[in-house]
Parts: structure tokens; sequence; C-alpha cells
């Protein structure tokens, strides 16, 4: 194993074909602010670049929409939610009063396939907001905020008589179990998160996740998340074989528009089981089981490609 060191660096490379320091300086030359690498449950390499600092904490932007991947697995585990398959009119009772809305499952939801209306002029709406958008034309691929603010009110109404907010059910079954402390939440005051972009992490906060989900929702020995579910969340589906249930998936698939082209995947070069959260600004949680790896990646708004970094930390 070689160990190098320098200003903000601590950097070990496994004698695997790993090349952090390459795929480090990358993330350096298109404004990066921190890259994390973990193997095998260590830390192997990590940095701040750009003047940025490991004490930060870094807003995720839609890297946070991952986390209601999360509490739809705790929440069928706990019996809160009977399946991916369940109708959001279920809980939401004046959907059944759509025709549209009516049929719309938490699946078409959270994998962007509802056909609801994904954004809303004022950005984020509130979940009651939300609630109200209503189903567009043809049914596809519609990158958003407002599905996740939909979960949001599933779930607050779901939690309503056991007295828990949204923001405690998350601490409380995921996030606390594994040590993660959210260094903010916008909207969190009133116990909603604004779940498609809300949370602010440090590198070391957000990689725990990753390696929660890497081990398949097990950490020290205990099970957080049930396996199967948690599989359930990169499973892409027909409309976007590239997204499951709220993580990008290395498959050819549709983007997001603007700075993301998924045509051949997130990275060609990559093992196939590849998933990814990420956010604007290229932030970036790339989870790799093949290699029992997680990278944390923040940055600035930049040219960035997440073929050139994976092509550069896998020597291809």
């Amino acid at each position: 194993m070689l160990v190098t060191a320098s200003a903000g660096r601590i950097s070990a490379q496994p004698a695997t074909t790993l090349n952090v320091v390459a795929a480090a300086a990358y993330s350096y030359e298109q404004r990066g602010d921190a890259v994390l690498v973990m193997q095998r449950g260590k830390i192997v390499f990590e940095e701040y670049q750009n003047g940025f600092s490991a004490s930060q904490p870094h807003l995720l932007a839609s890297g946070t929409k991952s986390f209601g991947g999360a509490l739809l697995v705790a929440a069928q585990a706990d019996g809160l939610i009977a399946s991916v398959d369940e109708r959001v009119s279920d809980t939401i009772l004046e959907w059944r009063g759509d025709p549209l809305k009516k049929e719309v499952t938490l699946r078409q939801l959270l994998s962007l396939t509802s056909g609801l209306v994904s954004k809303s002029a004022d950005g984020v709406p509130s979940y009651a907001a939300a609630t109200q958008l209503p189903i567009g034309g043809a049914v596809g691929f519609a990158y958003g905020p407002a599905p996740f603010q939909v979960f949001g009110e599933v779930m607050r109404r779901k939690l309503q008589p056991s007295g828990q907010t949204v923001t405690q059910y998350l601490d409380r079954r995921v996030l606390q179990p594994i040590g993660l402390r959210v260094g903010a939440w916008t909207n969190a005051a009133s116990g909603q998160p604004n779940l498609p972009s809300g949370a602010s992490l440090t590198a070391r906060e957000w990689i725990k996740y990753g390696q929660l989900l890497e081990q398949n929702g097990v950490w020290d020995n205990q099970a957080i998340l049930r396996s199967d579910l948690v599989q359930t969340l990169f499973q892409g589906s027909k409309i976007n074989p590239a997204y499951g249930l709220t993580f990008w998936l290395n498959a050819a698939g549709v983007g997001a528009g603007r700075n993301t082209d998924f045509s051949s995947g997130i990275a060609p070069a990559a093992p196939l089981d590849l998933v990814m959260a990420a956010g604007a600004g290229n932030q970036r949680l790339y989870i790799v089981p093949a290699l029992d790896l997680v990278i944390v990646r923040f940055g600035r708004n930049a040219p960035y490609s997440d073929a050139e970094f994976m092509e550069r930390l896998l020597n291809r």
C-alpha cells in the first residue's frame, strides 16, 4: 500500500487499481471542494480543495433526494407502508377524486414516472402545495422536486398518529443509529424537511450514509434497513432504466437535463452496480458494491464529468 500526505490531504493507495490522486486532481480542476474515498469500510483518501474544509457542511442540493429512499425502506419495514406499489391516494385521500392521481403508486412517484408536474413556479413547493399539482401530459420521466415533497406529505400523514415529524422519524430510524449528524435542513423547523434538496452535511457525515447502503442496510452488525428493500432502490424503470427510487443507476437512460447526459450510463468504465446520489454543483455520493467503495465529491458549478472522474479513479 502506498501512503502519501500533503497539505489538506490524507491518502492511501490500496493495492487495487484505484488512482485516487488522479481522480482528486480532476475534481480540483473542476472547482471541487472535497473528495473522500472509503474502501472496505476504511477511509483511504481525504482531500479538501479550493479553500473548503473538513468541518464545513456542504449543501447536497438534489443529493438530498436519496434520503427519501431510506424513508421509504424504513417505513415499509415498520409497517407504515405496505409496499412500493401502494397507491399515494391510500394516504392522500383527496387524490381519490382525480382519475389520474388516484392510480399513482409510491414506486411511480419516487422513480419520477408518475406524470405529476414535477416543478412549480415557486421552486420547491411545500408538502401541501406539491399535492395540489396536476398530472401533466404523457407519462414519462420528469425530474424535479414536487414528487419528493408529495412523498413527504405521505410520510407526514402516516406519522401523525405517533406524534413524530418526518425529520424526527428519519433521524430516529436511519441517521442516529449510524451516528450521522445533518448540518442543516431547509424547512426543518416545521418538521417537514426539504426532501428534494435541503440537506447540508460534511463529507464525513454523507459518506456514512453511503456506507450504510453499500453494506445493504447493516451497520455494526445491526440491520438498520432491510437489505431486500434497500435493493429495490437500485432497480430502474422501463421508462428510465438510469433512475431507480431516488438514485441514479449506471445504465443507459434519460438524464436530468442540462449537465446530465446518461445515454451511456453514469460512467461506462465503472462496474454496472455503481449507483449515485447527485446534486446541483456536482455534489456526488458514489456507491460501488463490486469494489466495496463509497466516494463523496463536493464541488461548485463547473463542467464536470462523472465518466471522467471514474475513468481516472479506475485507471481506465
